[in-house]
Order: C-alpha cells, then sequence, then structure tokens
C-alpha cells in the first residue's frame, strides 16, 4: 500500500514538472507571438482607415523608420505634409510611432534569454556583460540609470530610440517591464512634441505669450 502511494506521489510530481515545463514554453511562445499578432491587427485597422492613395506613402515611411538615417524628425514631417503624398492624421501618425517603438521593445526585451544564451556561451563577452550589470546597480540605486535611458530615449541623436534603449537597458540589467515602459513614455514624449511642433502649437504658445507680455 505504501509503494502505490509513493509511486502515486512520484507520478504526480512528475506530472506537474511536465505541465510546469509545457506551461512555461507556452509562456515564451506568447510572449514571442503577442507583439508580433498587435502590429498585425493594427495595421489591417489603419490600413482600412487610410485612404488608398495615402496607402503607399505610409507603407514607405513606416518602413524607412527602421533605416537610419531616417527617425521621429524626418518621419513624422514627411507623414504630416503633402511634400511626397496626401497628409495622414496626427493620431494616425503618433499612434504609428508610438506602437512601433514600444512593440520593437517589447520583442527584444522579453526575449532576451536568447542574446543572454549567446553571451553566456562566449567567455570574453560573458565578462563584460557581468562587469557592466555590476558597475549599473549603483546607478540603479540612486535612480540615475532610468532618467539616463529615459532621456537618451527622448534626445533625438543619430542612433537613439526604442530598439537601442531597450538593448542598453537590459545590457545594464534593468527588466523587460520596466525597459518598455522607458521606451513607451520616452517615444511618447518625442513624439507629441514633434507633432505639437509641427502642428504650430509651440507658435501658438509663443505668440499668446508675446501679446500677454
Amino acid at each position: 500500500m505504501k509503494i502505490k502511494i509513493n509511486e502515486f506521489i512520484v507520478n504526480s510530481y512528475n506530472q506537474l514538472s511536465k505541465i510546469k515545463s509545457n506551461l512555461a514554453i507556452l509562456y515564451k511562445f506568447l510572449i514571442f507571438i503577442t507583439p508580433f499578432l498587435t502590429v498585425a491587427y493594427y495595421f489591417i485597422f489603419i490600413f482600412s482607415i487610410l485612404p488608398s492613395n495615402a496607402a503607399t506613402k505610409y507603407t514607405a515611411l513606416v518602413l524607412a523608420y527602421f533605416f537610419p538615417p531616417a527617425g521621429k524628425e524626418s518621419v513624422i514631417p514627411l507623414m504630416l505634409s503633402s511634400q511626397i503624398g496626401p497628409p495622414i492624421s496626427p493620431w494616425i501618425v503618433g499612434s504609428t510611432i508610438v506602437i512601433l517603438d514600444v512593440i520593437s521593445s517589447a520583442i527584444i526585451a522579453y526575449n532576451w534569454w536568447f542574446a543572454e544564451l549567446i553571451i553566456k556561451h562566449i567567455g570574453i563577452l560573458q565578462r563584460g556583460y557581468t562587469g557592466l550589470q555590476e558597475r549599473a546597480k549603483k546607478f540603479k540605486k540612486a535612480k540615475w540609470l532610468d532618467l539616463a535611458l529615459l532621456l537618451f530615449m527622448i534626445i533625438p541623436f543619430q542612433g537613439t530610440g526604442g530598439i537601442s534603449t531597450t538593448i542598453i537597458a537590459r545590457l545594464l540589467g534593468l527588466s523587460a517591464r520596466k525597459s518598455v515602459a522607458i521606451v513607451m513614455i520616452g517615444s511618447t514624449i518625442t513624439t507629441s512634441i514633434w507633432i505639437l511642433s509641427w502642428l504650430g502649437f509651440f507658435s501658438f504658445l509663443k505668440a499668446i505669450v508675446f501679446i500677454l507680455i
């Protein structure tokens, strides 16, 4: 009787271990596929409301956004203007840029285990990676690291953006959630500033201040 109970416990434990392992694989699969599905549904929605003569322009500029030297400072004005086609709604432009930044950040941040797998099998990379994270700990305690990465995301230098910010954040040991949050906040701020500037909002405020003074 005791033997049967022990066998039952062992078998139950093995089954639970298999279920846990399968759930872990399913979780990683869902984490990997969800950003792609999200951006796919978003583009399906956008193309359903975009005028046909604006779809080609929109597609070309979305693709250009991923290749330097194109960035927010060049793609946003081109989307909003009629320079190379009909102007696109600021709401579509803003949501597209932020979603592209956030989705690309999420894909990298939540699948960082793959990059770590490669790093840990190359000695020099492993030592550099460990040393970098050790140095970053004092900045994390002082909360300077989050602010520095947010500023890096906001300021439009060549090479800054959702992808590079996420890679740096993960290399420095930030969690996936915090890395994506930094990108989302930074992208929203920068995109809003560029769109409001293009629409003349800041000139309008400047004129009001000048009149009041």
